[in-house]
C-alpha cells in the first residue's frame, strides 16, 4: 500500500514533493494501524502442537474436539489434557495449507484413537473421521447445544 501511495504521490506531483506533506504520512500511519488490527491472526504447527496467537494445544493429547458448523466459516474447538485450549481455530484456513492439516490432523486421529477424546457424531462426520477408529459418540442431549 505505501509503495502505490509512493508512486501516486510522485507522478501526480512530478517529484518528491509528497514527502513533506505532514497530512499524508499522518494518512499512512492511520490506515496501517487499522490494516494491522484488522489483519489476518496467524497460525502454526508443529510435530505435536497448534498454535493460533497465543493459544496452543497437544494435539496427541486432546481431550474434546468441536466443531463450529453453523456457518460457512467452520471452527474447531480443541482442549488437550494440560489444561490449553484454542477457541475458533478457522478448518478453511488450516486446510488451505496442506502441510499444516496433516499435522493438525495427524494429532486429532491419534487423540480420537486413544479413546481419552470426546468427540460428537456431527464434528466426526464433518472431519470424515471413520466411526472405527476410537470410541463411538454417544447421542447425549450435551452433544446437541450450542458450543461454549
Amino acid at each position: 500500500m505505501f509503495a502505490v501511495q509512493a508512486l501516486y504521490g510522485t507522478a501526480q506531483n512530478w517529484g518528491l514533493e509528497w514527502i513533506s506533506w505532514w497530512g499524508y504520512w499522518a494518512i499512512m500511519g492511520v490506515s496501517a494501524w487499522f490494516m494491522y488490527l484488522m489483519g489476518d491472526r496467524w497460525t502454526a504447527a508443529g510435530a505435536s502442537w497448534v498454535q493460533k496467537q497465543n493459544s496452543w494445544v497437544d494435539t496427541y493429547h486432546l481431550t474434546r474436539i468441536r466443531l463450529n458448523a453453523g456457518d460457512a466459516a467452520r471452527s474447531l474447538f480443541l482442549d488437550d489434557k494440560h489444561g490449553n485450549a484454542i477457541r475458533s481455530l478457522s478448518l478453511a484456513q488450516i486446510q488451505a495449507n496442506p502441510d499444516l492439516w496433516d499435522l493438525v490432523c495427524n494429532g486429532i486421529l491419534h487423540s480420537i484413537a486413544s479413546g481419552d477424546c470426546d468427540i460428537n457424531a456431527r464434528t466426526r462426520r464433518i472431519l470424515q473421521i471413520p466411526y472405527e477408529l476410537g470410541p463411538r459418540p454417544t447421542r447425549k442431549r450435551a452433544d446437541r447445544r450450542r458450543l461454549w
